[in-house]
């Protein structure tokens, strides 16, 4: 279980050559757990997404066929399909289900998914009893009926342990924490390496050793 999406939106950004030092070692990973059976899944807390209600804009459109880009150049407009605008996807989820449900299976269609070769990636979302969470998996997790049940389930079952949030992904946080012995030691050993490379006047500004010896 992953904290967060699958969807690497911020390698869009990214020169390709950046992008191809990235994205290939963590696609090898999937293809390993796919092989050895081990399902993978994003848990997405609070999610802003609107993937699932920009579909419903094909309803509320006025042409004959959606082709924004030739009827609707100008998307500071107010145009008809957008009165869905304000919604977020988690906003239509909880009107439709009840805690332990989930909604059917959608793909992103993210361009950076043009990268992710035959590991696409599906988004689904569940009432876990808190909130309406958004869960994703690669294709191959979404078309295994078994696993991706067997997966939802014990996604369940975490959020019941942590009171409403994934206890795993709770346990994580606490052990990711950075304590201030170890920033003390970083930042000591990056000052040697600075003043090795001949940098000079190479200190700690006040404001600096106020927030790592804070007396808080």
């Amino acid at each position: 279980m992953v904290d967060g999406s699958l969807i690497y939106w911020f390698l869009e950004q990214l020169p390709f050559e950046a992008r191809d030092r990235i994205l290939p070692p963590i696609l090898e990973a999937w293809k390993q757990m796919r092989s050895a059976e081990i399902p993978i899944m994003g848990y997405l807390s609070a999610s802003r997404n609107i993937e699932a209600m920009n579909f419903l804009r094909l309803t509320a459109c006025s042409h004959p066929v959606p082709d924004c880009k030739s009827f609707c150049p100008n998307q500071l407009e107010k145009v008809p399909c957008k009165i869905f605008e304000p919604l977020r996807d988690t906003t239509l989820w909880s009107t439709q289900l009840k805690p332990g449900q989930r909604s059917n299976l959608w793909r992103s269609n993210a361009h950076i998914l043009e990268q992710y070769e035959d590991q696409k990636i599906y988004f689904c979302y569940v009432h876990v009893g808190t909130e309406i969470a958004r869960i994703e998996v690669p294709a191959w997790v979404a078309e295994n009926t078994t696993m991706l049940d067997q997966a939802l389930g014990l996604m369940l079952a975490q959020v019941q342990k942590g009171y409403g949030y994934p206890v795993a992904i709770a346990e994580a946080h606490n052990q990711a924490v950075v304590k201030g012995a170890d920033k003390a030691r970083f930042f000591a050993l990056l000052e040697q390496q600075m003043i090795k490379a001949g940098l000079k006047n190479v200190g700690t500004s006040y404001k600096e050793a106020r927030k790592r010896g804070s007396i808080a």
